[in-house]
């Protein structure tokens, strides 16, 4: 009875021992994005100006390491009012080696104010063993202030605006009237 205890201890442990010395690494592809404006300063927009959109595709692989290249076969960036575009560049399924990168722009124009994210994203895989796989994305916000085009002032709005005005042409005229009075007094 204690021998087969021992026998069953021992092929536990083997057991565990195999499974542990077996397993098999998880590769991830090593691809970064990146996305931005130009000019990078200020990130802030009024309605109807163009935002100019700049993303990359880095292969993050060094030349003097692994040098593993990736194979970018989608590209796409989602506009902030949810429509999906794909920006123009080299044909795709395409090869980027190790070290390198791939740019994208794209323009977008803002229809009203408001704080705007853009996405950016690319899929495919890393030339290796596992051919890791990657399906990535990165977003890029923006401020968009000020009025809208064709908008309309609403009745407060129009008062909030004239009022000062019909405040300074009532002084104006109280100073021009005590002006005229006092020399006719004179």
């Amino acid at each position: 009875m204690k021998r087969s205890r021992i026998l069953f201890g021992l092929l536990v442990t083997l057991a565990l021992a195999l499974s542990v010395t077996m397993a098999v690494p998880v590769y991830a592809a090593n691809v970064a994005l990146t996305k931005g404006v130009a000019p990078t300063d200020p990130d802030v927009y009024n309605v109807t100006d163009t935002i100019h959109y700049v993303m990359l595709i880095i292969n993050r692989n060094s030349p003097t390491g692994g040098n593993e290249s990736i194979v970018v076969e989608a590209v796409w960036d989602v506009l902030p009012d949810g429509s999906r575009v794909y920006p123009t560049g080299p044909a795709l399924p395409y090869t980027l080696g190790a070290g390198k990168n791939q740019s994208y722009t794209y323009n977008w124009t803002a229809p009203r104010a408001d704080t705007w994210v853009n996405t950016f994203g690319a899929s495919g895989y890393q030339i290796s063993t596992g051919n890791d796989t990657f399906d990535t994305w990165v977003q890029k916000s923006s401020e968009v202030i000020g009025r809208e085009v064709g908008g309309t002032a609403s009745l407060v709005n129009k008062l909030a605006l004239l009022t000062p005005w019909a405040v300074l042409l009532a002084c104006a005229a109280v100073v021009t009237l005590l002006v005229l009075r006092k020399r006719r007094q004179a």
